[in-house]
Formats: structure tokens, C-alpha cells, sequence
């Protein structure tokens, strides 16, 4: 008898927070690297809570996949994008997000024409010794859409 592995090239499966979160509108997934390919993934989900808004966060890097919720500050996710900016127009060569609740922490960094290099770690909680780090690489190209989508997301309701 042979023992298959289920398909681990199937689509991330998000989280719910609670039922209300199930019948909103879902936000726009944001991918910092490619769908189909190693990235991170953040979905703000629109529910802000004491300054704190939700959101599904995904990684993707060679064999290692996780998902989790986690939370950012509001604004938090906005700066991040004003960065991304600030780097595809040449004022900064790096990058950094470390979200205060330290459920992710990322830097970008411009290498050589077109290229970016992202590395970091994504954390469920903090304090705890579980985290995915990553590392790769992402066409500069597309950031100036996912600086535009990061600022978008953290608009007030």
C-alpha cells in the first residue's frame, strides 16, 4: 500500500475572525512577490477596532507556506506603502516594516536594475518561538501597485 501526501499546491485557506467578518465584503489581497510564487500576502479585512484593524496574512517561500491572522495599527500598513513609494523612486535603497505587534516584520532592498530583494519573518504572536522567515526576490516593477494597495487598504472606513 503506497501513501500519498495530500495536494500542497492547493490556494490558502484564510481564517475567519467571527461570523460578522463572513458576510462583509472581502478586501483585496495584497501580494508583495507573485500569486503563484514566493510572496507575501496581506488581506486588511475593513473592521477597525480600538486603532487595531485585522487582517489574513499568508507566506509563500520555496516549500514553506503559512497563514494566520494578525493586526496592525492603523496607519501602520500606510507608511509601509509611502516606503515601498520612496524606494521605486529611488530615494531609499531599503526599506523596512516591523509591525508593533510583531506579527510580520519585512525589508525590501533594491539589488541591481528591476530587482528587489525581501526578506523577513512572520510571527503569530509575540514572544512566540514559532516563525516562518523568508527570503526572495520580486520584480520592482510591480511594487509601485502593491505601494498603492498598502495605503489604500489603511484608509478609514
Amino acid at each position: 500500500m503506497e501513501y500519498q501526501l495530500p495536494s500542497l499546491n492547493r490556494p490558502l485557506e484564510w481564517r475567519v475572525q467571527d461570523r460578522s467578518d463572513m458576510e462583509k465584503k472581502s478586501e483585496p489581497v495584497i501580494f508583495i512577490g507573485q500569486r503563484e510564487a514566493d510572496h507575501v500576502a496581506i488581506e486588511p479585512l475593513g473592521r477597525v477596532v480600538s486603532g487595531w484593524r485585522t487582517a489574513n496574512i499568508a507566506v509563500r517561500c520555496g516549500v514553506w507556506t503559512g497563514h494566520y491572522a494578525g493586526q496592525f495599527m492603523v496607519g501602520e500598513l500606510a507608511r509601509f506603502g509611502k516606503e515601498i513609494e520612496y524606494l521605486c523612486e529611488g530615494l531609499k535603497a531599503n526599506v523596512e516594516f516591523r509591525a508593533v505587534k510583531h506579527y510580520l516584520h519585512m525589508g525590501l532592498a533594491k539589488d541591481g536594475p528591476g530587482h528587489v530583494h525581501v526578506e523577513g519573518e512572520a510571527r503569530e504572536r509575540l514572544g512566540a518561538k514559532t516563525a516562518l522567515e523568508f527570503e526572495f526576490a520580486v520584480d520592482g516593477a510591480t511594487l509601485v501597485e502593491v505601494a498603492r494597495a498598502l495605503i489604500e487598504a489603511d484608509r478609514p472606513e
